[in-house]
Order: structure tokens, then C-alpha cells, then sequence
């Protein structure tokens, strides 16, 4: 893009040069959402110009104004640039301390170097639970079908076809204690439970090959078996409480239980 290309390409945000906050502006063109506004610099002792802000984020938008924002620090494998003696251009990969002002560029991070990603404990109090809860899952994943860390600024395209991810790409994912998963292992469940409710019409019905799967990980979100669901039913508490224990239960409530068989088991 030239200087005059550049030039008619930014007149779209001309009609927010009064807008002194964040103005959401759908581009049609490009399909993006951005948030623009216009503000006086403090160098600028011309009142009548001022300097374009355009952000991806609103909550990047609003942190400029308001003088605040994130801060998320980490462990990753990299890339860092230098020009050597000679001014040429040089880079190479390390594992290394870095940080990010947004928690989409901590997932970045975490998806370029799944092996290599990683929070100290002292680090964590930048995170919420829910947010340290999403990258332990995302991490196990990714490292479950495979994923390495990026050892170039290329990515090839061959990253992003992904045969295991294929395998998988239909089944749910359900968490289980590791006293549920030895019992599972051990023959002595094959079912999934859940609350009967009013709306429910599925009784006894039965599932094709390949209609309803899902990836078992236990309490810290490792890989521990792939399973097939054959048929459901409903029944009381009292049919299934020698297996399925609940303190909020009564022996007269109904539950809606998935059975299942184990396609694959994971070390």
C-alpha cells in the first residue's frame, strides 16, 4: 500500500474526528470490529489537531484513556532479533520469562509453545481461576493431540491440520474424580448421569456408531480414555446409588443415565 493508498484508506475513520471516547465502527470492508476516537496530545499546542486511536479491544481502548490495563507474566519458547557486529540480522528461539498486556496474547503464546508454556505459582495471582482453569485445559489438549512448540517465526501450514485433532474433533470432553475414572477402568461403571428434568424425551433411545463420544481427563485435566455412549434411560437414584454417590439426592429421583463403553484408554 502507497503513501496516497494509505492516506484514502484511513479517511474511514474521519467521521469520528469529534469522538473523544471509544466508538465501536463495524468495517464492512474488512469485517472487523475496532474502537475509534480522537484525542489532544499533551505536546501538541495546536488545539485543532489531533492524534487517531484505533484498537481491536475495548478494554485496550479504555485503558489508554484511564491510564491502566493488564498484566499477565509467563514462561514460553520465543523468538529474539539482533543484528551482530556485521548489522546483520539475526534471531534464534529461547525459553524464557515473558508477559502480556491481554489474556488473548497469553493464549497466543500458550498455542505457539504448549510444551515449552508455563506459570509459576508466584505468577498465578495475575489470573483469575477461570482463566487458569482455560489454559490448563487448552495445554493438556493441545499437548494431547500433539502439538509442538514453534521453532521459526513461519508457521507452516501443516501445523493447523492436525490428523489426531481429526480423531477427536466430535467428541466431548467430561471431567472425573480419579476414584470415577478407577471405577470406569475397573468395570464397575459405564454410565454417565445426569439430572432428569421436565422437557426430557429421550428415554431409552439408542446411539449409532461414532453419534456420541467423548474424551475422559481426570481432576488436572490429563487425557485417561476415549469412550462411546450406546444407549440412555432413565432411572431412580436408588437404582445407582451404590455406584453414583450424591449427598443432594433422594432414592425416588430420577436421573437420566448415558451408558458407555471405553474405545481407548490413555497412559
Amino acid at each position: 500500500m502507497d503513501e496516497l493508498e494509505y492516506r484514502n484508506f484511513m479517511k474511514r475513520y474521519d467521521r469520528f474526528k469529534k469522538n473523544n471516547l471509544p466508538t465501536p465502527f463495524w468495517d464492512e470492508e474488512r469485517q472487523t470490529l475496532e474502537y475509534v476516537y480522537f484525542y489532544h496530545t499533551r505536546s501538541n499546542l495546536n488545539y485543532e489537531e489531533k492524534e487517531r486511536e484505533v484498537h481491536s479491544r475495548l478494554s485496550e481502548a479504555l485503558g489508554q484513556i484511564a491510564f491502566t490495563g493488564f498484566y499477565y507474566s509467563f514462561t514460553d519458547k520465543h523468538i529474539v532479533s539482533w543484528k551482530d557486529e556485521n548489522g546483520k540480522f539475526k534471531q534464534k528461539t529461547v525459553i524464557g520469562h515473558s508477559h502480556a498486556h491481554s489474556f488473548e496474547e497469553v493464549v497466543e503464546a500458550l498455542y505457539d509453545s504448549p510444551e515449552s508454556f508455563h506459570i509459576a505459582k508466584e505468577e498465578e495471582q495475575y489470573y483469575s481461576k477461570q482463566e487458569l482453569e482455560y489454559l490448563k485445559r487448552v495445554q493438556k489438549y493441545l499437548l494431547f493431540i500433539g502439538m509442538k512448540d514453534l521453532e521459526t517465526s513461519k508457521k507452516p501450514i501443516s501445523r493447523y491440520r492436525n490428523k489426531i485433532h481429526s480423531k477427536y474433533e466430535k467428541a466431548y470432553i467430561y471431567k472425573y474424580s480419579d476414584e470415577t475414572i478407577r471405577d470406569i477402568l475397573n468395570g464397575k461403571r459405564d454410565f454417565r448421569a445426569i439430572d432428569w428434568y421436565l422437557e426430557y424425551s429421550g428415554n431409552n433411545k439408542t446411539y449409532k456408531p461414532k453419534e456420541y463420544q467423548a474424551l475422559i481427563v481426570d481432576k488436572d485435566e490429563n487425557f485417561k480414555m476415549f469412550i462411546e455412549f450406546t444407549h440412555e434411560e432413565v432411572k431412580f437414584y436408588k437404582d445407582v446409588k451404590k455406584i453414583y454417590k450424591r449427598e443432594d439426592l433422594k432414592d425416588d429421583d430420577k436421573l437420566i443415565i448415558y451408558h458407555f463403553k471405553i474405545i481407548e484408554v490413555f497412559d
